[in-house]
């Protein structure tokens, strides 16, 4: 292959382990329907995915809900007993922006206490459900001592340290909070969702009508520009099982994951990404709980 870049890239590959509690706490759906959906997720889909990281070599990471631990434990032991990473995505995949501080703060401790009592896990990490967070967010996750957000889409390859306190004025600029001990994982530049599964809940509609082979051939095109551009980048897709684990779609992220043994990518997890990116990083002198504006 031609244009050879000049360092290794970085691919974490990132499942959202959303099974019931999407439906049910996000958009309120819990008819069989969504119920049969969620048990796909889990116990078709997953499986599924499993067995493909497994004769791929690969160690993924996985953002679980803490309702879904308690929901399918057994499918969630097994991700775990494959040495792949857990991290934080919710209890009932609720969206910070609809919480005030101490009910964000509760989501944070009981998908922290359902981590811990199912899989006996801390994570180090957290995915925001429905990919927003609050102001008092990265507030919180340093708080909680969590090292690294993925949420939020400041860059598509490079990571970044978060800042608290920003303040949103609607007639002026806004003011910038101060960085603090957490850093963002972004994504956005691969997905699945919204592209690929039928959801009728007024006023959210996804047609789920995505030419899937072009969706395909758009991930490999950010994943070799990421490879010639940003060579020191980290790609960091964000996959659903209830998505990409059904039927033929799945061949899709198999071709990606080709495409980025062919960049002589490095495959590892979030949290070791993290790492190697604070190692060669300096770390600022800041206060991981403060922020610009008390």
């Amino acid at each position: 292959m031609s244009n050879q870049p000049s360092h290794q890239p970085t691919f974490c590959l990132t499942f959202d382990f959303d099974a019931i509690s999407a439906w049910l706490g996000t958009l309120g759906l819990s008819s069989p329907v969504y119920v049969s959906r969620s048990d796909f997720a889990a116990n078709v889909a997953t499986p599924r995915i499993l067995d493909l990281l497994a004769r791929e070599g690969i160690t993924a990471t996985w953002f679980i809900p803490g309702m879904d631990a308690d929901t399918y434990p057994d499918v969630c032991k097994r991700i775990r007993d494959a040495g792949h990473e857990i991290g934080h995505h919710g209890y009932a995949h609720e969206v910070p922006t609809s919480l005030d501080e101490p009910a964000e703060r509760k989501m944070i401790e009981r998908g922290l206490e359902s981590l811990d009592k199912v899989l006996g896990v801390r994570p180090q990490g957290f995915r925001s459900p429905a990919a927003d967070l609050s102001f008092n967010s990265n507030r919180l996750l340093a708080e909680y001592g969590f090292t690294y957000d993925s949420s939020m889409m400041g860059h598509d390859f490079e990571l970044y340290r978060c800042r608290a306190g920003d303040v949103v004025h609607p007639d002026k600029a806004l003011e910038f909070g101060q960085e603090i001990d957490l850093v963002e994982v972004p994504i956005g530049s691969v997905g699945d969702l919204v592209f690929m599964e039928f959801v009728m809940a007024p006023p959210l509609v996804l047609p789920g009508n995505a030419d899937f082979e072009g969706l395909g051939r758009r991930w490999v095109t950010d994943l070799d520009y990421m490879a010639e551009e940003v060579p020191h980048g980290v790609f960091t897709p964000v996959f659903h099982p209830v998505a990409i684990g059904r039927g033929g779609r799945i061949r899709l992220m198999e071709r990606l994951i080709q495409r980025a043994r062919e960049h002589n990518a490095r495959f590892v997890t979030v949290s070791q990404a993290v790492a190697d990116w604070k190692a060669a990083t300096a770390s600022p002198s800041v206060d991981p709980g403060a922020t610009a504006h008390a």
